[in-house]
């Protein structure tokens, strides 16, 4: 039983965790063009309206089922596409520097000096 129960949790934080996370897609996108203050105020009011999702998950799990491990299985799943934004964030930083980097090298090879460069001086 208590596998079950924390499976169904997992399910239902995942499921939440991932309609959090097209939500603040949506309103990153809706408010593209508008003035930076006003991105900043939506964004900020996108995410209070996740903390209140969040809370609201918890507590309608524990309402319907009342077993801890549903709780804690719901827990478990809200922050899932936390880590699965912060590992896409990771490796797209990775590939960035990988570009960066060679990018300057290729810029290295044309402002390179000539081995001889010390003998003219």
């Amino acid at each position: 039983m208590l596998w079950k129960f924390l499976f169904i949790g997992l399910l239902w934080g995942t499921a939440v965790s991932v309609g959090n996370y097209y939500y603040l897609k949506l309103v990153v996108k809706k408010n593209e063009n508008r003035p930076p203050r006003d991105k900043i105020l939506a964004v900020v009011n996108c995410y209070i309206m996740r903390y209140f999702i969040n809370i609201a998950a918890l507590l309608s799990i524990y309402w319907i089922f009342r077993d801890i491990w549903t709780i804690a299985g719901t827990g478990i799943g809200l922050t899932v596409m936390k880590n699965v934004t912060a590992v896409l964030e990771l490796r797209r930083g990775r590939d960035e520097h990988r570009k960066a980097a060679a990018k300057r090298k290729s810029y290295r090879r044309i402002l390179d000096y000539p081995d001889d460069y010390d003998r003219y001086w």
